[in-house]
């Protein structure tokens, strides 16, 4: 339900799409696609939308009621995402297989994420996070 959320705070700042769009570096098209909820909005620009909108990333992705704002935004840190997602594999004795069955995702795309090659989306993220209990914000160093 995040873009409800999104459209929400745009709406609250009162800004166009055009105006979101251009500070996030793509068309009011794609933006407009994110907010009605058309295509999955990649990490990376709800991390500048949260910068943006000064507001925590896990409120962007619709898993965080916490609307207040914090000391200070941080754009996601994705090394620092793939360390702490390794520590906690490591930490709870998990194999790719275990994890991906989880998230519903293949074994070596879930490899992928934890190493690296492929960028986690936002789905994926947020059930990583519930299986192992971790704030996105706390995960992805946005905190």
């Amino acid at each position: 339900m995040y873009f409800q959320r999104i459209k929400h705070l745009r709406e609250e700042f009162e800004y166009t799409q055009d105006y979101v769009a251009k500070y996030l570096g793509c068309n009011r098209s794609t933006y407009a696609n994110w907010e009605t909820g058309n295509i999955i909005i990649p990490l990376d620009i709800a991390s500048k939308l949260a910068i943006l909108y000064s507001v925590p990333l896990s409120f962007i992705l619709g898993v965080g009621t916490i609307h207040s704002i914090p000391d200070k935004i941080k754009i996601i840190d994705y090394d620092y995402m793939r360390k702490k997602l390794k520590e906690l594999k490591v930490n709870n004795n998990d194999s790719y297989e275990k994890i991906s069955r989880y998230i519903n995702n293949n074994r070596s795309t879930t490899n992928r994420y934890f190493n690296g090659k492929v960028n986690i989306p936002i789905d994926k993220l947020i059930l990583l996070c519930e299986y192992y209990n971790v704030d996105v914000d706390e995960l992805c160093g946005t905190k």
